[in-house]
């Protein structure tokens, strides 16, 4: 009997996937929607469309939180951009990681780019789920029919999301060739199984992504109201998220004008300031809790959530969160990669002792010189090593679940870009300030020196190094992508950096071509 495999959601392997998610590990969301099949076709009531949402981000992370498409895409940017060097002669580092390392994507059935794909199709279903049954019945005739808008703006906000991390993975970048066959739009819930249709174009993608952001923006609430919203909406996303998402996207398009508008939004707030220490966006693991920076994060606890931590952090974190309940044991022996002193350099973290100065640096890396790491794979290294510390870091060393909030959206990042784009426009002042505010968060005095775009660019490597952002801000800018640690040189923008569909989804979807 021939296996079942995954398609971009072949209507009947994703139900069989939600139910073995949700059955195996939280069956109170099954009791609560009914049955998976009766919560796709026939939601009952609005409680239903809500616990569809849900379940949608938890589906995000993936059968143990490792297979899923939140964050873990990051583990691309690092590894295909100049800002990581890769430990492969230690012995913990796969065949995948060499590859996109080396720059080789020829290989379309690594894992993890189809455990992304796979999940990102599953949350489509359900968002698809949601936006069908509003879209031909109206809200239901219940006491929490008033959800309803911001039930739908999640489920497109959710759309926009997904689609906005599969396109990057798996096509070329916007701009380089926008008639490129990209990934399989999904915007409505399929006919059958044998509902496959072909990728569409990158233009078509991102048109896409923009028209649910507009839905997005439109329905759903400024922030979580307790006397308005069910306990579970606290962490999701509202409409500063969408501006977010709307933001980066629109910046990855070179549609200046509106991402500034859209960062204007969210800053303009005043409700994300940088008045905390850069360890208290990444320290959390409460429901319903977050750093003052945080926009959105991805809340791995909290018995309204039970959303599960990201594989990042095993791959480039410093804490393993399998590990067992004592520092020692919760070292990471699997880290694959620490800064690149290609990143060292231009950043000026190659002097230890004055990158100390940087709260950055002090709280969200880790730094041990020549044969002085205590873990055993790295002791015999004869060089400073920076690794990555940003995950896992709540509850240090008392963590009891395994499980650390994984923030998505911060505002400094909004600030950078921001600075960008109005140095790009003129307006240098503007862009000292922004700077500056994410300078003397981190601990630094304001930067007097005449502003350019690389100043920018520097201080963005290292508020936001590992979070995924290098490749893909380089090619927005559309900048060489350096070669970092590989040697002198780099490749064009619009270089291959995105993976193949997976192997899977091409055995059987007659419509994708290798």
């Amino acid at each position: 009997m021939k296996s079942i495999k995954f398609n971009s959601y072949t209507f009947k392997t994703v139900l069989l996937l939600f139910m073995t998610l949700f059955w195996s590990c939280d069956d109170q969301w099954l009791e609560e929607v009914g049955t998976v099949s009766n919560g796709f076709s026939d939601p009952r009531n609005t409680q239903d469309l809500e616990q569809l949402v849900n379940g949608a981000l938890w589906v995000a992370g993936g059968s143990g939180g490792f297979r899923g498409i939140h964050g873990n895409q990051a583990i691309y940017s690092a590894t295909i951009s100049d800002v990581g060097k890769l430990m492969d002669e230690l012995g913990v580092v796969g065949q995948d990681a060499i590859d996109w390392y080396g720059r080789d994507f020829s290989n379309n059935t690594h894992s993890q780019p189809t455990r992304n794909w796979e999940a990102g199709y599953a949350v489509l279903l359900a968002a698809n789920a949601v936006i069908d049954w509003v879209d031909r019945n109206g809200p239901f005739n219940d006491q929490q029919s008033h959800w309803t808008p911001r039930i739908l703006g999640e489920a497109h906000w959710l759309r926009a999301w997904v689609n906005f991390n599969l396109v990057k993975i798996f096509a070329p970048p916007y701009g380089a060739d926008n008639d490129a066959p990209a990934i399989i739009i999904k915007n409505r819930l399929p006919n059958s199984a044998f509902d496959n249709p072909a990728p569409s174009t990158v233009q078509e993608v991102y048109d896409q992504i923009l028209a649910d952001l507009d839905q997005a923006i439109a329905l759903l609430p400024e922030e979580y109201d307790p006397d308005r919203d069910p306990p579970a909406f606290v962490d999701r996303q509202n409409k500063m998220a969408a501006h977010f998402l709307a933001m980066r996207v629109n910046f990855q398009m070179r549609n200046w004008e509106q991402a500034e508008e859209h960062a204007d939004v969210i800053l303009n707030s005043g409700r994300y300031p940088l008045n905390e220490d850069p360890i208290e966006a990444w320290n959390k693991d409460q429901f319903g809790v977050k750093g003052s920076e945080v926009v959105f994060q991805y809340v791995t606890s909290g018995s309204q959530t039970n959303w599960k931590p990201p594989v990042i952090s095993r791959w480039l974190g410093y804490s393993d969160p399998n590990g067992r309940w004592n520092l020692t044991d919760r070292f990471n022996n699997n880290q694959i990669m620490s800064l690149s002193e290609h990143f060292k350099s231009m950043t000026g973290w190659d002097n230890h002792e004055e990158a100390m100065n940087d709260k950055r640096y002090q709280q969200l890396f880790i730094s041990f010189g020549p044969n002085e790491d205590p873990r055993p794979t790295y002791q015999g290294l004869n060089r400073r090593e920076v690794w990555g510390h940003k995950w896992y870091r709540a509850g240090e060393p008392e963590a009891s679940n395994r499980v650390s909030s994984l923030p998505l959206m911060r505002s400094a990042e909004a600030y950078l870009t921001r600075s960008f784009l109005r140095f790009s426009r003129g307006e240098e002042a503007g862009a000292r300030e922004d700077l500056n505010v994410v300078r003397n968060r981190a601990g630094l005095e304001d930067f007097t020196g005449p502003m350019t775009a690389e100043v920018i660019e520097v201080e963005r490597m290292k508020e936001l190094v590992f979070e995924d952002d290098r490749l893909y801000y380089l090619q927005a800018l559309e900048k060489e992508i350096p070669n970092g640690d590989r040697g002198p040189g780099g490749i064009p923008w619009t270089s291959r950096t995105w993976q193949s569909i997976p192997q899977n989804e091409i055995d059987l979807n007659p419509n994708v071509d290798n």
